[in-house]
């Protein structure tokens, strides 16, 4: 007797003492749960989506969670907008005891338990309030198999069920659940395995979707095993109720077909065959993009760049609206894709909207024959390249602020322009040879060298260059080969600075990003893009009809740009300038016409030098310069991207500017001439033939001397002077013509 009493004490003990122990570890674990506030937001990553400004979802932004920062590919989706069948699938698979317990149920308990520890959980383990629980406030420790992650999870899962509704608790649940690879909540997965979204999905596509919830990256594989688990479901979901058995028997003969499997039925629902095709469907990258990869991976860096890599990559739930035009981007992508450049070489496009700064489209390489992109480098954005000859519309824009007009004249010869401190500049042009005195829009016709400098140094280095930042560029310095675009900047910079001339004068600044917001539908940025004037109207407008001659005046005199107004253009008015740097570095064009500025560039990405023939996209002729390559992306991108929108035939005329016909190479009236524009205020006849060569140069009158970019607007006086008169005005910097 006295044995079995000490026995029973023994064993008391014990029993006390474990119980001591579990409820000091359960005091000391409530201790450590997190804040309740923590319970009533349930945060979780979310992946961004990116649209075009026509409404089209043409990208996502894959968030990373965890120590390896493996993306987390999840769309939160509202209870309301997944199919009743799919949520009613889902608890029949994972917790058909959900809607009639607090948060757990004793014999769940003990088997998820028991399979916790010692087995493959069936069920996936717990209720779905538990796993709500696990896969948020939880994350950290949801991995371990011990009673402190158990004991965690039901007391929180005890106060979720407190502050929380059945129906909010399954939707936090279907938004958290885990459906392999890098998918997380019901929308990705419905996508990944059907192609759908979840409010489309059928009995048997929700089926299908719980029954791998456990363990996806495995059961996706097993179909076999997946059929016959949901014939239980189906039969154990009539049995309680929830379906009847035609409903059952019509799910089950539904020939489902998930992504990664090509699967034969008989009539009667029986899998005849089935095999595997080898396409993931759960393999998604940081960035994803069926349209652009590089617009979307743009976005991803000014996301990163405005607010931070934790709230995009670990918070995500961005929506993102964009410029872009998905079908302009289309038809660059597919002008990419055709266009003809050496072995090697890479490419660029852009498209601006005139008047908005808003990119309509762009492309930053040169894409396969199948429209694949190779990297992720964006030359559009990054690449940084010289302008060469197509920045020569910047020069003379400034000297006709200066009072040059389209009929002023320039002699094209030898020059060498000292300047101090440096050995003397001696432009060349590219043909190595000099046409004498011509009309400055001749010479920008045949973009020749000497002129353009010219006209550089009578608006002056130094202005020239502070309209230059005014326009975006920069490390610009006022040399004298800033007039030939010695400088390096990025084919965006450079197209929003031509689009100025679009523009009455004014620069945008170009933007991407229209409005964010979060996943509340709060709005957190709309893009109100900087403005600058850098030009009056009828400046702008003059060198916009000076530009349209570069394209439209035809002849043997003339340069070849007018050919991108053949064919696709379909007869639209163009104004634009081709550009070539030292070496055939860089091959440019970039033009406006109503409805889109734009730029395509050819090169190669480690600056060497490119042909300089390479094959002609014209019938009549088998190869071309290489200069005329860019003209045929060009128009290839931008007149299918216009094709079929109603846009006006020209930019409107501002007031002032006047129209007369000019002979091309001497400036004078001819009635069989070119059409050009000037200032109401010009004076045509001190342009016309038989009057003394001048040039234009902009005086201080205060001084006598030079003037420069901080000499004030009322004290520059433009006066007409000899080629030999220059020395005489200029201190300190002489320029001599032998």
């Amino acid at each position: 007797m006295k044995l079995l009493q000490t026995l029973l004490v023994v064993l008391l003990a014990g029993v006390l003492s474990v119980a001591s122990l579990l409820t000091a570890s359960a005091l000391k674990w409530a201790g450590e749960l997190p804040e309740l506030d923590q319970l009533d937001a349930l945060n979780y990553t979310a992946t961004s989506q990116v649209f075009s400004r026509d409404g089209r979802l043409i990208g996502e932004i894959i968030p990373r969670a965890g120590e390896g920062r493996e993306t987390t590919n999840r769309i939160p989706v509202a209870l309301d907008e997944v199919s009743p069948a799919a949520i009613a699938a889902i608890v029949a698979y994972e917790d058909d005891q959900f809607f009639r317990h607090y948060g757990f149920d004793i014999p769940g308990l003990i088997v998820a338990t028991y399979e916790e520890f010692f087995g493959d959980a069936s069920r996936g383990g717990s209720t779905i309030t538990t796993q709500v629980v696990k896969n948020t406030v939880l994350q950290d420790i949801r991995s371990d198999r011990s009673l402190e992650r158990k004991v965690k999870e039901l007391m929180l899962a005890v106060e979720l069920e407190r502050r929380l509704t059945k129906e909010e608790i399954l939707q936090h649940y279907i938004n958290v659940v885990f459906w392999g690879g890098n998918v997380y909540g019901i929308r990705s997965a419905a996508q990944a395995y059907f192609d759908k979204e979840p409010i489309e999905l059928s009995l048997a596509e929700g089926l299908y979707l719980a029954r791998l919830i456990p363990s996806p990256n495995n059961r996706h594989h097993d179909i076999e095993g997946t059929r016959a688990s949901m014939r239980q479901v189906l039969d154990r979901m009539v049995e309680r109720g929830m379906i009847t058995e035609a409903q059952a028997n019509v799910a089950w003969r539904e020939p489902i077909q998930p992504r990664g499997w090509e699967i034969e039925y008989d009539g009667q629902g029986n899998i005849v065959s089935a095999s595997e095709t080898g396409e993931q469907p759960v393999i998604r990258t940081s960035v994803s993009s069926d349209l652009s990869p590089h617009v979307v991976i743009s976005v991803r860096n000014w996301l990163t760049d405005r607010y931070g890599e934790s709230r995009v990559f670990d918070a995500g739930g961005l929506r993102v609206y964009t410029t872009i035009d998905s079908s302009m981007q289309e038809a660059a992508n597919e002008a990419s894709a055709r266009a003809v450049v050496p072995p090697g070489a890479q490419l660029a496009m852009v498209g601006l909207e005139p008047g908005t700064g808003r990119i309509l489209a762009m492309v930053g390489e040169k894409l396969a024959a199948d429209g694949s992109y190779r990297n992720e480098f964006n030359r559009v954005t990054q690449a940084l390249r010289q302008p060469g000859s197509s920045f020569k519309p910047i020069v003379f824009a400034a000297a006709i602020e200066q009072g040059f007009t389209q009929a002023t004249v320039l002699v094209d010869e030898p020059a060498s322009f000292e300047q101090r401190g440096q050995p003397p500049y001696e432009p060349r042009n590219s043909d190595n040879t000099f046409v004498g005195p011509a009309t400055v829009r001749y010479h920008l016709d045949t973009s020749r060298n000497i002129p353009a400098v010219k006209a550089l140094e009578a608006a002056g280095p130094e202005a020239v260059a502070q309209r230059s930042r005014e326009l975006g560029y920069t490390n610009v310095e006022p040399y004298y080969s800033l007039a030939l675009g010695s400088f390096v900047t990025t084919p965006l910079a450079h197209t929003a600075a031509f689009a100025a001339f679009a523009q009455g004068g004014v620069w945008i600044e170009p933007y991407l990003v229209e409005r964010v917001e979060d996943s509340e539908g709060n709005v957190l940025f709309e893009a109100n893009p900087r403005e600058v004037r850098v030009w009056s109207e009828e400046t702008a407008y003059i060198m916009l009809d000076m530009l349209h001659g570069n394209v439209a005046d035809r002849g043997p005199i003339t340069g070849y740009s007018w050919r991108a107004g053949q064919a696709e253009m379909a007869g639209r008015w163009i104004a634009g300038k081709t550009g070539t740097s030292n070496e055939d570095r860089d091959l440019w064009f970039v033009g406006a016409t109503p409805g889109m500025v734009a730029s395509a560039w050819i090169g190669n990405d480690d600056d060497t030098s490119l042909p300089t023939r390479m094959e002609a996209q014209d019938p009549e002729q088998r190869t071309v310069n290489s200069s005329r390559h860019p003209i045929y992306v060009w128009r290839d991108f931008v007149g299918n991207a216009l094709r079929g929108r109603s846009i006006e035939s020209e930019f409107s005329v501002p007031e002032g500017i006047e129209f007369h016909t000019i002979d091309l190479r001497t400036g004078a009236p001819s009635s069989s001439g070119v059409r050009a524009a000037f200032s109401s205020n010009n004076d045509l006849n001190a342009a016309s033939r038989g009057e003394p060569i001048t040039i234009s140069v902009a005086l201080d009158s205060r001084t006598g001397e030079r003037a420069n970019a901080q000499t004030p607007f009322e004290f520059v006086e433009i006066r007409e002077v000899a080629p030999d008169e220059l020395d005489d005005l200029f201190s300190g910097v002489r320029r001599t013509v032998p």
